[in-house]
């Protein structure tokens, strides 16, 4: 079992020593933590476009709630976001479950169509809100501006409970620990029964039905879960940022961030995102350091055609690539294993 998942270790491992060997260098602290929030939401996407089938446009819906959700209760009720991200989650797996209830009787692209509409709701609406900061968005107070002995501030001494980002290292950790929780769950999800079932799903609508498996209750299970993880992504996001509006975490864009790095690495394998999300961050930060600013967007060119290649020549994403490669060595092994033992 650890033999086969011998990649991801090594991975994880890395991504714990790597903060501890750079000092003080924030901008590889930066890339490291957007690569593991918008991979913990490509997981989530993962769940319900790679295992089911089913394309969504929106999942920015969940991701934005799980941001405003945890912030809200930060600002106004002094709520931890632990506390937060479990109630942001809780709204959006039950938004998940009451709009797809119906949309799942649409198919293909018209349903990724409808889930980018319910995305796009939610921004005019949060943007016209005047108690979530309507176009002004929130900013989350620093905590050490806070008046002290405030429950806020109390707890906020512990840079894990309050995801405090002044000290990078420590917020860069926890958000890995929920990556690798996400992950592995993920990953259980993938070989459980369930699954199998909404590989089955993917493959067949009609012939999952003909075995027993109601498609619709399976793809709202998928969806409810896949909504929950990436509110989670969402209040990792607002507490590393520090401020939210509805232009920053509804638009079409940061949906198409969360499909574009999962088909990158591989859609339909938990390895996908994270190898996406770690390609799309490391290119942003290479093309920073060699233009000496922004980078003009030549990283998103350069994705993009990443992007293009991959769909054109290797549909599984870098996943497949390597695949590919492996397969092509172990071919060559066992014709040369063949060729010893018919000498001899």
């Amino acid at each position: 079992m650890l033999k086969k998942h011998v990649f991801a270790i090594v991975l994880f491992a890395a991504l714990v020593i790597i903060p501890f060997t750079i000092g003080n260098n924030t901008d590889v602290h930066n890339v490291i933590i957007y690569m593991l929030i918008y991979a913990m939401v490509g997981e989530a996407w993962n769940l319900i476009t790679g295992f089911t089938g089913q394309t969504s446009f929106g999942h920015a819906a969940y991701f934005g709630i799980g941001a405003y959700t945890s912030t809200i209760l930060l600002e106004n009720f002094h709520i931890t976001p632990w506390i937060g991200m479990l109630v942001g989650g809780a709204i959006a797996a039950l938004l998940a479950f009451v709009v797809n209830f119906q949309m799942f009787r649409l198919k293909g692209h018209y349903f990724a169509i409808a889930t980018l509409c319910v995305a796009e709701i939610l921004r005019i609406i949060f943007s016209k809100w005047k108690y979530v900061g309507a176009g002004d968005g929130i900013a989350l107070t620093p905590i050490n501006t806070l008046v002290p002995g405030s429950p806020k501030s109390a707890w906020g001494k512990i840079a894990w409970l309050s995801l405090d980002v002044r000290d990078r290292i420590p917020f860069l950790l926890t958000t890995l620990a929920a990556f690798v929780l996400i992950f592995v769950l993920c990953l259980w999800l993938e070989n459980s029964k369930m699954g199998f079932y909404w590989k089955a799903i993917r493959e067949s609508h009609e012939v999952a039905e003909s075995v027993g498996i109601n498609p619709r209750n399976y793809k709202l299970a998928a969806m409810c879960i896949s909504a929950f993880l990436a509110a989670v992504g969402g209040t990792f996001f607002a507490q590393f940022f520090k401020y939210i509006d509805s232009d920053t975490v509804f638009p079409l864009s940061v949906s198409m961030i969360f499909v574009l790095v999962t088909v990158l690495g591989g859609i339909g394998n938990v390895y996908g995102p994270i190898i996406g999300s770690a390609i799309y961050y490391s290119l942003e930060l290479l093309v920073r350091r060699l233009t000496g600013g922004s980078g003009s967007g030549l990283n998103l060119i350069i994705f993009g055609i990443l992007i293009v290649l991959v769909t054109c020549f290797e549909p599984q994403g870098i996943i497949g690539v390597v695949k590919r490669i492996q397969g092509h060595f172990t071919d060559r092994k066992e014709r040369g294993e063949g060729t010893v033992e018919t000498h001899t």
